[in-house]
């Protein structure tokens, strides 16, 4: 059900699915949105695919939206113009660019369960920038 789906997603957005970096343009694109890292597995750097493509979007000279970059100290595939924390903001390297908070709908007594003091910061926005203007 999941791959009908994704394939109906690729389907009406005219997006093309790759298994390969080869199979990645040559050409320049418009954004690369980087979805690459994780703060769980810090392994996925050391995989041939992560590392090829790291470098397929360093070397497109594209603006990228790193959404849930890495934190301060982890490498992050990719140098970031934008990126996007989601729920709660983390400390993140100089190399995430412009950083927005995204509110992804955690619920408050989530926060209330975990200790977390928390009043939302978006009012009627669901992103807000948390860099300096």
């Amino acid at each position: 059900m999941v791959t009908a789906v994704h394939r109906l997603r690729l389907h009406f957005t005219g997006g093309k699915q790759v298994s390969s970096v080869k199979e990645l343009p040559t050409s320049p694109v418009d954004l690369v949105i980087n979805c690459l890292d994780s703060h769980e597995n810090a392994f996925l750097q050391d995989q041939p695919w992560y590392r090829a493509a790291g470098d397929w979007a360093g070397q497109n000279r594209a603006p990228v939206l790193s959404i849930d970059p890495p934190v301060s100290g982890q490498e992050a595939a990719v140098e970031a113009k934008w990126s996007l924390s989601l729920g709660l903001p983390l400390p993140l390297s100089e190399s995430g660019g412009r950083v927005y908070l995204c509110d992804i709908g955690v619920p408050k007594q989530v926060f209330q369960e975990v200790g977390i003091k928390y009043h939302s910061p978006f009012g009627c926005k669901f992103v807000i920038p948390l860099h300096s203007p």
